[in-house]
């Protein structure tokens, strides 16, 4: 799965995005946050994606 894809999805379930440092996103739902790096194409790696949606209660 890409970051764009990924974001995509998150938005989809409610997820907040704010803007971080660099290529970096702050990802918020019920009052649960967490960053997100950005990178567009690129493929996020499964232990990263695992971990996001862990962090947010997803």
């Amino acid at each position: 799965m890409k970051y764009s894809e990924f974001k995509r999805w998150l938005a989809q379930q409610g997820v907040e995005f704010q803007p971080g440092k660099g290529s970096h996103l702050i990802a918020a739902i019920n009052g649960r946050q967490t960053t997100v790096p950005y990178h567009g194409s690129k493929e996020i790696g499964e232990g990263l994606r695992r971990k996001i949606l862990k962090d947010l209660g997803l």
